[in-house]
């Protein structure tokens, strides 16, 4: 199952629309709740190493931002959570995901004992991503 839920994830991010693309790490995030929701599953210890994968190599890459990140925004999101009403656990897996932290998920998740921090987390990361390609071309055309 991890390695069916990794190759149809980079089937996934592999898709063009244009110029953008998901790319592989929204592709196996899509992949893993698409088939989880059809019951595909595996064993705790197969769950640990490719979390513990997943983990590594988005915290390595955008982990550090995470601490500046809530200190400066920190207080924008609490109201918003106040306002939207949304359950505190999805919240933190949605500033996890908008600043694409691996490491951050991780401590949510298990600090919460719920999986739903990675719902947030899913959401969060692909409109990030789409937001920031935007940007980027903005400022590449300009």
């Amino acid at each position: 199952t991890l390695f069916l839920i990794l190759g149809v994830g980079y089937l996934i991010g592999a898709i063009r629309f244009g110029s953008f693309s998901l790319g592989p790490v929204a592709g196996v995030l899509f992949a893993g709740l698409f088939l989880g929701h059809f019951g595909f599953s595996m064993s705790a210890c197969a769950q640990s190493v490719g979390f513990a994968l997943f983990i590594f190599s988005v915290g390595y890459q955008a982990g550090p931002r995470f601490f500046d990140v809530l200190r400066t925004d920190g207080l924008k999101y609490f109201f918003g959570r106040k306002v939207l009403n949304i359950h505190p656990v999805l919240l933190l897996g949605g500033i996890a995901g908008s600043m694409t932290s691996g490491a951050s998920l991780s401590v949510v998740t298990k600090a919460a004992n719920s999986s739903v921090p990675s719902l947030g987390y899913t959401g969060a990361y692909a409109f990030a991503n789409v937001l920031l390609t935007i940007a980027g071309s903005i400022i590449l055309f300009f």
